[in-house]
């Protein structure tokens, strides 16, 4: 009987869970039509906008608590979801370095097939954060699992797809940004583009976003 009713509470929970994040796609969803439709107000009114008609009605009633993982949610799904949220985020706060670079069309791929091999039996890795933080990575036949520099980590599942490229598939994370920027199941895709002295640039696709983003992939074996 016990175990009748844990089961119970889980699938309850999940239940909860699922609507929460179906609830909030559907509120970041009409947050990015109303932000594309003020584009001719300034950056700041358009943000005053999104917070006083839809995150503080939806933060009130809850726990401090609750709130704060609400507002990580909503904000990094509105980063992941609306292209237009992205685009006004690359103008306030621009890349640091050349880590990372938006692309306006898809580059001639470079990389030779003797490059790949090399980069295949290669197990450990690191790249810099769009803000400057260094992630390292530890792939193995099955997974590619990131270590951030607050020692968080994410886990996906690692799967070359061509000769030249991979998926990643998303599994799990205990990293503010990744565990709401992303859900179980969402795949990611890779391409090496080239070979430099001790870097791979290799550009990256989200599904559902026009963007084009090359990024260098350090290797440390």
């Amino acid at each position: 009987m016990k175990n009748i009713f844990l089961l119970a509470f889980l699938i309850s929970s999940m239940s909860t869970a699922q609507n929460r994040d179906h609830s909030i796609d559907v509120l970041v969803n009409e947050m990015c039509t109303n932000f594309k439709e003020n584009k001719n107000l300034t950056d700041s009114t358009r943000i005053k906008i999104l917070n006083e008609k839809f995150i503080w009605p939806t933060l009130k009633n809850q726990s401090e608590n609750n709130a704060s993982e609400i507002g990580n949610q909503i904000y990094f799904r509105l980063q992941k979801n609306c292209q237009e949220f992205r685009e006004y985020l690359y103008r306030v706060d621009p890349p640091k370095d050349d880590n990372w670079m938006q692309l306006d069309a898809k580059p001639s791929i470079e990389i030779t097939d003797k490059q790949i091999e090399i980069l295949k039996k290669t197990s450990k890795f690191h790249y810099y954060e769009y803000a400057g933080e260094i992630t390292k990575v530890q792939t193995d036949n099955k997974y590619w699992t990131e270590t951030f520099s607050d020692g968080t980590f994410s886990k996906l599942k690692y799967n070359w797809i061509t000769t030249d490229s991979f998926e990643l598939i998303f599994v799990e994370s205990n990293n503010k940004t990744r565990k709401n920027f992303s859900k179980k199941g969402d795949r990611y895709n890779y391409q090496v583009i080239s070979k430099e002295d001790n870097y791979y640039w290799v550009l990256v696709e989200i599904p559902n976003q026009s963007e084009l983003l090359k990024f260098k992939l350090f290797t440390e074996d």
